[in-house]
């Protein structure tokens, strides 16, 4: 067996030879080696027995007990290289465990992944010292909500809309829309008070369709959100929502391969797999703590309360004196049968996000008769004659000269002669 000392070795070596041989006293070569005298005694008597072999550790050349098969470690490669490219290190020492019954420790698969040039770059460069924010004391007291663009299979790009506990880090509701607009986040506030109840309030950025701005479009967001009793708080930074902004960078990283592996393309079956295996095996079980106060925060929604007329988009009219409203540059007729005049109401008109259309008139509904918009009348097309087209032709010559005379006359000063243009295109 070949032996291969270190440098630490070497020198050891050579100092405790000059030991042995008389040339050093026993505290110089302790002092040397910065041991104790009683460690150069033993390493004199090993070196004085075995050689060079002395130096080494006693184990040095035997195969450890627990050493793992190299056909093991060749199995785990393979795995990577055809399957779990693109797996996180702890992301792929849990598959390992639960789907191939193969256990190996951190360590030692961040080794193996090394040396092959295996290991998926973390992301890189340093945060800002920040002063951390305790959480809330009770679930429900505060939802931080935010979206995230990505191309979750692969190819097209969706916007996965979450929403996660302050007080426990839970993720109440999440699912993949086409995109980050209003009607899309009114969508998720229903299905997220439908599956949990009413919060006390939502923690998010200063983005259009919260309402952050000047944009009529984008108001009707917060407006749900006060009927429902819902304060709506605005972020600085994408810090201050930290949780939500991190779960995202997690997210990414572990699901993203998890759609790979289970083939899923479409978003109905990537939401499926989202809010029945990925958030309730894996998030709420790994990621998240218990609350300090065990008694949530969140009140039920009373049963008279129609939660399509609040999650809605909202606008207010005057009804005029023909009983028309107008809405979108269009004139609405507003008839009902209960209440004959009704110019100078304010009407509220509530477009449901199912598309229908209903009109409430001092919090009564109206059933009107019918809400169409007017048909026009189409006018005829007019008929492009031969002589139609010649005189354009000539009116466009005469404009011309005249544009041309006006001109030379501004820049030159030379008197204006406008009837030899008139007797020219007359005579």
């Amino acid at each position: 067996m070949e032996l291969v000392l270190k440098h630490s070795e070497s020198i050891r070596f050579q100092v405790v030879s000059e030991f042995i041989a008389g040339k050093l006293f026993r505290f110089e070569a302790a002092e040397l080696l910065s041991c104790s005298e009683r460690t150069i005694t033993r390493w004199a008597t090993k070196i004085k027995y075995k050689g060079l072999q002395g130096v080494k550790n006693g184990n040095y050349g035997r195969v450890p007990r627990n050493k793992i098969p190299d056909s093991v470690r060749k199995q785990v490669l393979e795995l990577i290289r055809k399957k779990y490219y693109d797996f996180n290190v702890t992301h792929l020492l849990e598959t390992l465990e639960e789907k191939h019954g193969i256990m190996v420790s951190y360590s030692t698969l961040h080794r193996w992944c090394k040396a092959a040039n295996m290991v998926k770059n973390p992301r890189r460069g340093k945060s800002k010292v920040r002063k951390p924010r305790p959480r809330m004391r009770r679930e429900g007291y505060i939802l931080q909500m935010d979206g995230s663009h990505h191309r979750f299979n692969g190819e097209d790009e969706w916007c996965l809309i979450s929403a996660i506990d302050d007080a426990t880090s839970k993720i109440i509701h999440a699912e993949f829309f086409s995109g980050e607009t209003t009607k899309n986040c009114l969508q998720f506030l229903m299905d997220l008070i439908r599956k949990k109840g009413v919060p006390m309030a939502i923690y998010t950025d200063r983005a259009g369709w919260s309402g952050f701005g000047k944009r009529d479009n984008f108001l009707h967001f917060v407006a749900a959100c006060e009927k429902l009793g819902i304060k709506v708080l605005f972020a600085g930074s994408p810090e201050a929502k930290g949780r939500v902004e991190r779960s995202f960078r997690t997210i990414q990283d572990r699901l993203i391969p998890e759609l790979r592996i289970n083939k899923i393309k479409t978003m109905k079956e990537a939401n499926f797999y989202l809010q029945k295996v990925f958030i309730p095996q894996y998030w709420n079980k790994k990621n998240t703590v218990e609350a300090q106060d065990p008694n949530p925060a969140y009140s039920k929604l009373p049963k008279e309360i129609d939660l399509k007329e609040i999650c809605c988009f909202e606008y207010r009219r005057k009804i005029a004196k023909d009983q028309t409203i107008s809405w979108r540059s269009k004139k609405w007729p507003v008839n009902s049968k209960l209440i004959k005049d009704l110019r100078g109401y304010n009407a509220t008109i509530r477009v449901l996000l199912n598309g229908e259309v209903r009109i409430f008139v001092m919090g009564n509904k109206i059933e009107a008769e019918g809400i169409t918009r007017p048909i026009k009348q189409q006018e005829e097309p007019v008929v492009d004659t031969e002589f139609n087209k010649m005189m354009r032709v000539f009116y466009f010559k005469y404009v011309n000269k005249i544009y041309c005379e006006v001109r030379n006359h501004m820049i030159t000063g030379k008197p204006l002669n406008l009837e030899k243009i008139i007797l020219e295109n007359t005579g």
